[in-house]
């Protein structure tokens, strides 16, 4: 599936993200974000996904943007000003191609930051685990805590499958916001745990233990979530309002 918010996307249609104007302020909670499940797996071949890191992919993406800018300003003398309160700076098409030849391929479309465990087929089927991808090793590597709960009676002889998901949050033009384009990194990672803390709550995966009984959303949320593999329809136009707990 082609991801619309991708470096790689902008790049294609000309044109280069201004990072510094990717910031939490500049989020709108009412336009909320999109979780786009794109990847879904037999649970037994998750080791097939390779180990997503929402660090790894905003660091790459960080520094391929940095080179750009760069280029453009060192080898073509361009300045790198745009309108105000727009995020993306459209750049010649001769730079385009200069940029990608010094520097490769971008970073990949997008990293995965969130993934939700299922049981069941059609109808029946729900969702039981969410969690987040950022790490440095593969979350199931060395056994999964969720993957062994599922060893449990009652979900014997069910399909049990995992869906990865995208992270995209919108601006009060709404403009895309990816989580990977948001900075600093802390704010993103804080982003994210909110999210992961937002859905469990609301959602009551039943295998998660931390989150589930009591709200730790720290920021207000309206998530609109799309399922675009070909598993099945589960969370499909799925809308979550996720209100903060934190008292200011």
């Amino acid at each position: 599936m082609t991801i619309h918010h991708s470096l790689e996307y902008y790049l294609g249609i000309g044109y280069i993200p201004i990072l510094d104007r990717y910031r939490l302020q500049d989020i709108n909670s009412e336009y909320g974000c999109h979780i786009g499940l794109d990847v879904c797996f037999p649970l037994y071949k998750v080791l097939e996904m390779k180990a997503q890191s929402l660090e790894d992919t905003w660091n790459e993406v960080n520094q391929y943007v940095a080179n750009a800018c760069n280029i453009i300003t060192d080898e073509y003398g361009e300045e790198l000003e745009i309108k105000e309160d727009e995020k993306l700076r459209d750049v010649d098409r001769e730079i385009i191609y200069e940029i990608e030849s010094r520097q490769k391929t971008p970073p990949p479309a997008a990293c995965y930051p969130l993934y939700f465990i299922s049981v069941g087929d059609d109808k029946d089927e729900k969702i039981v685990y969410i969690g987040k991808t950022s790490a440095k090793t593969h979350r199931f590597s060395g056994g999964h805590m969720a993957a062994l709960k599922l060893h449990a009676p009652e979900y014997e002889g069910l399909s049990k499958h995992i869906y990865f998901g995208t992270v995209v949050f919108f601006d009060h033009k709404k403009n895309y916001m990816p989580l990977e384009f948001i900075r600093p990194l802390e704010d993103a990672e804080s982003l994210l745990s909110n999210l992961e803390a937002g859905l469990i709550y609301n959602l009551k995966s039943e295998l998660n233990t931390t989150y589930l009984n009591k709200n730790h959303a720290r920021f207000n949320m309206f998530v609109n979530i799309e399922n675009h593999s070909s598993r099945s329809n589960l969370l499909k136009k799925k809308q979550v309002s996720i209100q903060s707990n934190f008292l200011y």
